[in-house]
């Protein structure tokens, strides 16, 4: 165990004797976890190798902001982050009052144990002289603000599970769950080149649990049991994240994450024993609407850790989640523009008159006469064709809602079911298509005059540290494409330790050109579809062979399979190809999921400052 964990040993004794036994200074407890978070920050930030999170995310040639979101990269370094915040949040309640306050120590007791468990203060068995750097797709903009946001979210919903209803708390606690799933889709979006923003991936499924609670806790009378429920899904959000059932998200994966359900259960059991039907007036029907979506959601989340725990990882087909959850989306179109009213006759005529109009998109889509995205399946664009009426029918009526925080963030949800509805089939589903990039050519891409200006090669740089070798970290080409008339440089970048250990190792971030509402997707390949024969990965042999590092190409050319005399020849008469691959589609609509995103974001910052002022 490493020697930073003294300040948090002192705190949590302090914390536990505060809580069974009022202490005066108890304040003390809280001010030795900050000094210990302190600490553990500084621990990457001034290369302290001999705490083992330092040495498996970090290295001396990161830079120091990549340095700081290391500290929340790994499994452990995630829930010190949470322990903080939530420390931190109620540190400042306990001035205020002491409600709550031994509920409050005993789930920062709980979080310490479980960052304990999850190896966030183990210590090496030796002195390193360098780490094994951060994962590549975690060196961007977005690890900065997606992981704090869902901390941040995390410490706030926790706080509304064990606090008496406070509505600041449970607006703070939906914005920033809000905020984690909106920079999780872009920085999906716009890093790891597939065109989507969304994937039904356990982790993103996750923590779309909380999300869907509070937001049913808005419309609800059952207000103590789905607070209770909002804590349990945090909980759980953590463990799916922590737990290895995700592929897509496999880094940071610690089998000692199962021990945060732990935490959980308690939550879910008051939740269910408070529970209690409280009619069907429409803020009740849309709380359960959305509580349906919960269900699927949550059902599909433990079929997938059951067989995590069991050393298998099975995925849930993406057709399951649509059609389990359009009865549950049809009710809430049809009941949210009217939640904060009594439903009428005419509105029920005009829902009826939409239901027919939504049937008949139906059947053209079933005849063809309809296609929402020719590549997905027949099923999926009837589904879509029967959407779209009622979400239109319920954005217009929305329209006519008075409260200006309500009425933004009820006509985003529209606006995001209608964007998700149209564009989601093509960044899920559509088919790139191919084209070769020649330099001194033009080539159109999808209306766009494309063409290579430039290729500039960067020799590897930065250090990380394997079995204690250290070894060069990354090479880059930078790609120069024009398009029309905008010359875009398009980084990729060959990552070295993961070429050695057998994983994918070139990257190459997504171009996203605007047209209106809709988006040009392009991604820029190496030349050669074998990533092996890739002007990059040439270069980077090249750069060993002329710097004498015969060894280390000897561990390339068995790792991936080349015999090494070969290799050697083909470097010696390597000359830059001149040419990338393009791979392109158009995404209709996305720009209206980011735009609903951030006037859902905004209608909740009116709440919270209406609420403030009040």
């Amino acid at each position: 165990m490493h020697e930073i964990v003294i300040p948090f040993v002192i705190a949590i004794a302090i914390i536990l004797y505060d809580s069974f036994k009022r202490f005066k200074l108890w304040f003390l407890g809280y001010i030795l976890i900050f000094v210990g978070f302190v600490l553990y920050v500084s621990a990457f930030l001034f290369d302290d190798f001999t705490l083992a999170e330092v040495y498996y995310h970090s290295s001396k040639s990161l830079s120091p902001i990549f340095k700081f979101s290391a500290s929340w990269s790994g499994s452990g370094g995630f829930i010190v982050w949470w322990l903080f915040v939530f420390t931190l949040v109620v540190f400042l309640k306990r001035l205020r009052n002491e409600e709550n306050y031994v509920y409050y120590n005993l789930t920062i007791v709980a979080l310490f144990f479980i960052a304990l468990l999850n190896s966030a203060f183990d210590s090496m068995q030796f002195t390193p002289k360098n780490g094994m750097g951060l994962n590549p797709l975690l060196k961007n903009t977005w690890m900065l603000m997606h992981p704090p946001a869902t901390f941040i979210g995390y410490a706030f919903g926790l706080l509304v599970a064990i606090s008496k209803e406070e509505r600041i708390c449970t607006n703070l606690a939906w914005f920033f769950i809000t905020l984690a799933n909106v920079l999780g889709g872009i920085w999906s979006y716009f890093t790891l080149g597939w065109g989507g923003y969304w994937a039904w991936d356990p982790v993103e499924t996750s923590l779309l649990l909380p999300w869907l609670c509070l937001t049913a806790y808005f419309h609800s009378l059952n207000k103590e049991s789905l607070k209770y429920l909002v804590g349990f899904s945090i909980v759980f959000a953590a463990f799916v994240t922590r737990g290895g059932i995700s592929i897509l998200h496999g880094f940071a994966v610690n089998p000692a994450g199962l021990a945060i359900i732990v935490l959980g259960i308690p939550f879910l059991i008051k939740a269910v024993k408070s529970f209690r039907f409280k009619g069907l007036n429409p803020m009740e029907i849309v709380s359960y609407s959305l509580l349906g979506s919960y269900i699927v959601c949550l059902a599909s989340l433990i079929y997938q850790s059951i067989f995590a725990f069991l050393g298998v990882r099975v995925s849930v087909n993406i057709e399951y989640y649509v059609f389990a959850n359009m009865p549950f989306l049809i009710t809430l179109l049809s009941v949210l523009p009217v939640c904060r009213s009594e439903i009428s006759k005419k509105y029920l005529k005009s829902i009826v008159l939409v239901f027919f109009i939504s049937a008949l998109f139906a059947i053209l889509a079933l005849r063809g006469l309809i296609v929402i995205c020719k590549d997905t399946s027949p099923p999926m664009n009837i589904a879509g064709a029967f959407v779209l009426p009622i979400a239109v029918f319920s954005l217009l009526y929305s329209l006519k809602l008075k409260d200006i925080n309500l009425k933004i963030i009820h006509i985003s949800i529209v606006l995001l079911i209608i964007g998700v509805t149209i564009s989601w089939p093509y960044a899920y589903y559509e088919n790139y298509k191919f084209v070769l990039l020649k330099r001194g050519k033009i080539t159109e891409i999808d209306g766009c005059n494309v063409s290579l200006e430039s290729l500039n090669f960067y020799k590897p740089s930065g250090t990380v540290s394997i079995d204690s070798i250290t070894i060069p970290e990354e090479s880059v080409e930078i790609v120069k494409i024009k398009v029309d008339e905008r010359e875009i440089p398009v980084k990729l970048r060959l990552n070295i330790p993961l070429l050695i250990s057998h994983r994918s190792f070139i990257y190459s971030e997504p171009v996203v050109i605007n047209n209106g509402l809709d988006n040009l997707y392009i991604v820029v390949l190496p030349s050669k579809f074998s990533l092996l024969n890739s002007d990059l990965f040439m270069f980077t042999c090249k750069y060993f062979y002329e710097k004498n590092k015969t060894h280390m190409l000897m561990v390339i050319s068995e790792i991936v399979g080349l015999n090494y005399e070969e290799l050697i020849k083909n470097l010696k008469n390597w000359k830059p190809s001149n040419e990338v691959i393009a791979i392109y589609k158009r995404i209709p609509l996305v720009n209206l999921v980011w735009i609903s995103c951030c006037m859902m974001l905004i209608g909740e910052l009116i709440s919270i400052l209406r609420g403030v002022k009040k």
